[in-house]
């Protein structure tokens, strides 16, 4: 008899996980204008979903999948309705809150989400949540430091999960070079030369040689611009204005000479002062 009672509330629990499931189509009640759609809470999907909880995020994730594929963004401005970016945000955060290490979610939340800039602040920790937890992965972290750059201009949040992208992929150099290019865009050139530095020497250690010269090369390309960058700003303190170009640095002797770009570009000044190359790659 004790059996049997400790059975009935998990027979009750994967019935009403059955039954939100089977029903979850049926909630979305067509109006004249826009769809109505309807997520049950986390919490209380953890409940219900017992030891399924891998089945209902695979369940949560395919539902918005198949609702996106269905669904028509407003013809005026190419954009889903707040509620239906809703309705998948919340879908999607509980599929990877049941089942942190379900990759497809993400890969949804990035293309749906992320690119059509909805709730960035919010999802961005979430996947970011999922490359802590993913050790092994390299592109989930290389995702979210794109997108903090790119998205938030969060250049120390980028380069952290970079480094974490190539620390994973065994020291892929496009990962290094990428964060040391961001740290130059964010005005932290200094950062991204002793980001380098760490790099090349860890590389160095641990005999991935095929990884060194790229990074030394971007590396010596940083140092120039870093040099560039210490001469405009002791003719700032001085002049209280940029100089007219890099030219103007070297006869006044604040610039031994302009330094090569190694990458096959020359250097010059912006307007506001700022280092930039013909060749724009850095």
């Amino acid at each position: 008899m004790r059996r049997l009672t400790n059975f009935v509330p998990c027979f009750f629990a994967l019935c009403g996980t059955a039954l939100y499931f089977y029903a979850l189509p049926m909630v979305t009640v067509k109006k004249t204008q826009h769809e109505q759609l309807f997520a049950l809470p986390a919490n209380v999907l953890r409940i219900v979903s017992i030891q399924f909880k891998e089945l209902s995020a695979d369940m949560l994730f395919l539902n918005a999948l198949t609702w996106l594929g269905g669904a028509k963004p407003q013809q005026a401005t190419r954009r889903y309705l707040p509620e239906q970016y809703e309705w998948l945000h919340n879908t999607l955060k509980n599929s990877v809150t049941l089942d942190p290490y379900f990759m497809d979610p993400y890969y949804l939340m990035n293309s749906a989400l992320v690119w059509d800039r909805y709730k960035i602040e919010e999802v961005l920790p979430v996947m970011a949540n999922g490359a802590d937890i993913r050790t092994w992965d390299q592109l989930l972290p290389f995702f979210v430091g794109f997108n903090y750059y790119y998205f938030l201009s969060n250049g120390e949040q980028s380069i952290y999960y970079l480094n974490v992208a190539s620390k994973r992929s065994g020291g892929n150099p496009f990962y290094d070079t990428l964060a040391a290019r961001i740290a130059y865009k964010v005005n932290k050139t200094e950062l991204g030369i002793a980001y380098l530095e760490q790099q090349i020497h860890q590389a160095e250690l641990e005999g991935r040689l095929y990884s060194v010269e790229p990074l030394k090369s971007r590396l010596e390309v940083l140092k120039g611009i870093r040099k560039i960058e210490l001469a405009v700003e002791s003719y700032q303190n001085l002049f209280s204005r940029v100089p007219q170009d890099i030219n103007e640095l070297v006869k006044l002797r604040m610039l031994d000479s302009v330094p090569q770009d190694d990458l096959g570009g020359h250097y010059y000044l912006d307007d506001q002062g700022r280092v930039k190359s013909t060749n724009d790659t850095k």
